[in-house]
């Protein structure tokens, strides 16, 4: 009996797309893709439409998206292919009428708010992807409101989500970065922030007002000791976080409520020289630790709280993915059946 791994992106699509068109990307050769050009599929594709990008070596490039699509590739690990590739693009750029569109276990540099934007782009979601630059959109003209952005590996230790708009969700993101120009409708929950600067302030609030920041874990293996809030930031509403320094440094207390300070989180799996490996360690928060159903929301602080399915390889929520084949006869004489059993997961 032999077992190969599936590397292919198939089409497994959960129920809730079943009525939607799929239309499948793979730049490498002789894939059978329906496309090479990732810009070509979503030039082709109608709004609703679902953009299935396989992993490649090769970089799918910048990308424009003008209507409501769903770009989603296997995952951001590379664990999660025998081949070691993820779907790699550079920037997205959202324009026209792409609102409510979605993105989900891609690796990407930036995603931004197109140029010259003069239609609504709201509610837009992205998940589980692994953003090594930036998300950067919004303006207080009122027309990219609603974003949320969740369950993402934000690998920059600049800024890494931008945005002057309204009703912005961030929740549940590994984050190496800061947040700059929220305001009191926006919200920040249940994300880890990972400082490892050697300076003594890391400063991961820019210019953002009034704004509710609850059941985060802020820690570092840095030098720092104070988690910094910048001098054109006010009012900042910390509920229920925690803090603490992997090299015994006391970080400046917290304003706000029922904040832990100096307190270990206890992560299932840090180890003291490594704790800000993403993909090697497991943020669950171990028994014994004072984050577990510590939540505003009475469950856990960190980004598997609020009863969120984080996934560390970046697999998209409802969407099976292939394990394996199992070929039960690989020698077979002509005008026999091979008898196959394919194996796919889907995340609980």
């Amino acid at each position: 009996m032999k077992t190969l791994k599936i590397t292919l992106l198939c089409c497994l699509i959960s129920s809730f797309i079943y009525a939607q068109t799929v239309h499948t990307v793979d730049n490498r050769s002789q894939s059978g893709a329906q496309f090479t050009l990732l810009q070509d599929a979503i030039d082709a594709a109608t709004a609703g439409d679902v953009i299935q990008i396989h992993p490649s070596a090769t970089s799918y490039g910048n990308v424009t998206v003008g209507k409501t699509l769903n770009l989603v590739g296997l995952g951001h690990d590379p664990i999660t292919n025998d081949q070691g590739l993820t779907a790699v693009l550079s920037n997205i750029s959202f324009f026209g009428t792409a609102t409510n569109s979605e993105v989900r276990g891609l690796t990407i540099n930036a995603i931004v708010q197109g140029g010259g934007t003069t239609n609504n782009i709201d509610n837009i979601h992205i998940i589980h992807n692994r953003i090594n630059s930036a998300v950067s959109a919004g303006s207080s003209n009122g027309l990219t409101d609603s974003w949320v952005v969740e369950g993402n590996y934000f690998t920059t230790t600049g800024t890494a989500i931008s945005t002057n708009a309204d009703g912005w969700l961030i929740k549940n993101n590994f984050m190496l970065g800061g947040v700059s120009g929220l305001n009191v409708t926006n919200l920040v929950t249940n994300n880890v922030f990972f400082s490892t600067s050697n300076s003594a302030t890391d400063v991961f609030f820019t210019n953002c007002t009034s704004t509710i920041i609850s059941n985060n874990i802020f820690v570092t293996n840095g030098n720092m000791t104070e988690f910094g809030i910048s001098s054109n930031s006010t009012n900042l509403d910390f509920r229920n976080n925690l803090t603490y320094s992997y090299v015994g440094n006391t970080i400046v207390t917290l304003p706000g409520t029922n904040n832990l300070d100096n307190v270990n989180p206890m992560f299932t799996t840090a180890p003291t020289t490594t704790e800000d490996e993403f993909y090697n360690n497991d943020y669950n928060l171990a028994a014994g630790s004072l984050g577990l159903n510590y939540g505003t929301d009475g469950t856990d602080i960190g980004i598997f709280g609020n009863n969120f399915l984080f996934d560390t390889q970046g697999r998209p929520d409802l969407m099976p993915f292939p394990t394996s084949i199992t070929i039960n006869n690989n020698v077979v004489a002509p005008g026999q059946n091979l008898n196959v059993n394919f194996t796919a997961e889907q995340k609980q």
